[in-house]
């Protein structure tokens, strides 16, 4: 009984991830194949790399040398937020094994990428700082705007250029903006002022 419970349950999941896949690749297709994107390669491929991290960092060394003490507590729970949700993302990458799209835009085959591709690392990332930012500059709203159209630019370029398939960065998203809304006041509370 529980064996023809259990191949019902894994054929309907097998049948549901088939049908998931299929409307992924539909969607890689037509953005990746999207002739108004392509005259913003360069655009994507500048969005990709700056969400590697190194926006957030250089945000982050601006409110070091320029910001007050509410700001270096931003900085420092900014900084563990992101270590959990990378540590996050490494430990869901190996849980799933999802393959990433078969197809790399030729400009990108020069980097080395993780061979898992769910949920998506620069998603989470990005949308996690989109989400802090809110979180602790909301009355800033043409930063908190600039953030969030910022880390939908990158997740875009990850569809984009092959990178992921949409799923990929819809994961990606929900996690980064769950765990700093989540995290960003237990943690920022955690930090003694200095």
């Amino acid at each position: 009984m529980r064996a023809g419970l259990a191949s019902r349950v894994l054929g309907v999941s097998e049948a549901l991830s088939e049908r998931v896949l299929a409307l992924d690749r539909v969607i890689l297709d037509r953005v990746s194949g999207a002739r108004l994107l392509r005259r913003l390669d360069t655009l994507f491929l500048l969005a990709t790399y700056l969400g590697d991290g190194y926006i957030w960092g250089l945000f982050g060394l601006w409110l070091i040398f320029w910001g007050g003490p509410k700001d270096h507590r931003h900085v420092l729970a900014g900084l563990a937020i992101s270590v959990v949700q990378l540590t996050l993302v490494k430990l869901l990458k190996l849980f799933f094994r999802r393959e990433r799209p078969p197809a790399f835009v030729p400009l990108r085959r020069f980097f080395i990428l993780d061979t898992h591709a769910f949920p998506s690392g620069h998603a989470t990332l990005a949308f996690g700082m989109a989400t802090l930012t809110l979180r602790f500059y909301g009355e800033w709203i043409g930063l908190v705007l600039l953030t969030y159209l910022l880390a939908a630019l990158i997740s875009l370029s990850r569809i984009y250029l092959r990178e992921h398939y949409p799923l990929d960065v819809f994961g990606g998203v929900i996690l980064g903006s769950v765990t700093s809304w989540i995290l960003a006041p237990v943690i920022e509370n955690a930090i003694p002022w200095g």
